[in-house]
């Protein structure tokens, strides 16, 4: 049985929870995923396979954990966290930012976020200060979008860099809970 014949059988069965793509997945990390990324099949995908074989998936991304000076795939739920954000950031809906970002960098990335179209926001570099920084921009840009009850958040890596994408108000709420019972943060 392959891994598509196992989803379709799933997403088959009334109330059937955890398919990509589907709503309401029991899995926090995979409902992470669906919600960042408005339910992305391949995101989805991807990120179940990490969290059936997360020592298979390290194996196979080494290089990118080695970046991240991660060495072993002893720490499981690390090894899917930091999957979730790689993959996010592979199919455009996250950017990972240095903390010393400059602005026209920090625009050029925001603004390609796929979640930017799908709410519908503007990024106006006018709003950002030039010698500002990120977490400044983000709080300027979030006060602008305010009205539309949208904002800029953050997934914590545990890193001097951000990994940023756009919500809103409601979905980071239910994004923090959920990243709270993985013992991980999103704010």
């Amino acid at each position: 049985m392959g891994l598509f014949d196992r989803f379709k059988r799933e997403k088959e069965k009334p109330g059937a929870q955890g398919v990509p793509g589907g709503r309401g997945t029991e899995e926090p990390l995979l409902e992470i995923a669906r919600i960042i990324s408005a339910g992305d099949g391949t995101v989805l995908e991807t990120v179940k396979g990490c969290m059936d074989d997360p020592a298979g998936y390290f194996e196979a991304h080494r290089e990118t954990y080695a970046e991240r000076s991660v060495d072993d795939p002893g720490d499981p739920a690390l090894v899917q966290w930091l999957a979730l954000v790689d993959i996010l950031e592979e199919h455009g809906y996250v950017c990972e930012r240095d903390w010393k970002d400059e602005k026209p960098d920090f625009l050029y990335f925001l603004r390609g976020l796929r979640g930017i179209e799908r709410l519908n926001l503007e990024v106006d570099g006018d709003w950002l200060e030039e010698d500002g920084d990120v977490q400044a921009w983000c709080d300027a840009v979030t006060e602008k979008w305010e009205p539309r009850q949208c904002r800029v958040a953050a997934i914590g890596i545990d890193s001097d860099s951000y990994v940023l994408f756009p919500c809103t108000e409601g979905e980071r709420e239910r994004l923090g809970a959920l990243a709270d019972r993985l013992g991980q943060t999103i704010d």
